[in-house]
């Protein structure tokens, strides 16, 4: 039977004790109603910190779940860091790539605010995190990737000059990656419904990032997105 993980606060874990406390909430909430569990089941409560720590309920009561540590673990980071910059499209498919990029092991995410952008967001939507948090308990992993504030295409490169950079586009070599480390920081730039603008691909071109064509068909902007992780992380 597979463990519930649950990413926590790291001052609900005493570590020295060996004991943890989930104060009324909504996981206290999610564990006691919807999951209904019970004195003696197991959990695992995640810090965000790359461990991952097995426990034992031993008391529930309205005000906490208590209970006891039994194992802790440090799992490897995973390699390489890969920051998905990806250009804000309709709310379902932002989210769905969201998702499936955090399960794939996207390190990061940066939403752009490219030139062919139709709803510009100014800030991370609270909907987004939640996603990621989830598919990150989901998946196995032991941390939560970051997601930025949104910026602009230009700032994206700015702010990634020190990783690999590629930029995904139907103008670039077909499947030609270019040679790449696990110690690497990646950054890949994914456009919006329409693609990059001409301007931005001249950008990224004056700025050395590898402009790279997936396979010989269109991709949708989260399906190119979920390819690129998949080519990089798996």
């Amino acid at each position: 039977m597979r463990t519930e993980r649950f990413f926590v606060p790291s001052e609900w874990i005493a570590l020295q004790a060996k004991a943890f406390s989930i104060p009324a909430g909504p996981l206290h909430k999610q564990i006691v109603q919807v999951l209904r569990m019970k004195s003696g089941n197991a959990i695992s409560l995640l810090p965000n910190n790359g461990t991952e720590i097995e426990c034992q309920i031993t008391d529930i009561t309205r005000n906490a779940i208590t209970g006891t540590i039994t194992k802790l673990k440090t799992i490897s980071p995973i390699k390489p860091h890969v920051i998905v910059c990806a250009a804000i499209t309709k709310r379902d498919t932002f989210e769905w790539m969201l998702q499936k990029c955090t399960e794939l092991g996207a390190s990061a995410f940066i939403p752009l605010h490219t030139d062919r952008t139709i709803k510009k967001t100014p800030e991370v939507h609270k909907r987004w995190s939640e996603i990621v948090k989830e598919a990150s308990e989901q998946s196995g992993r032991s941390t939560i990737p970051a997601i930025a504030e949104p910026t602009t295409f230009a700032k994206a490169l700015k702010a990634t000059q020190t990783s690999a950079r590629i930029v995904f586009h139907e103008e670039g070599e077909e499947n030609k990656l270019p040679i790449l480390q696990k110690t690497m920081d990646i950054a890949v730039f994914i456009g919006p419904e329409g693609g990059f603008s001409p301007e931005e691909i001249d950008l990224a071109k004056t700025n050395n990032v590898h402009i790279v064509k997936i396979g010989t068909l269109v991709m949708r902007a989260e399906t190119a997105a979920i390819v690129a992780c998949a080519k990089l992380l798996t």
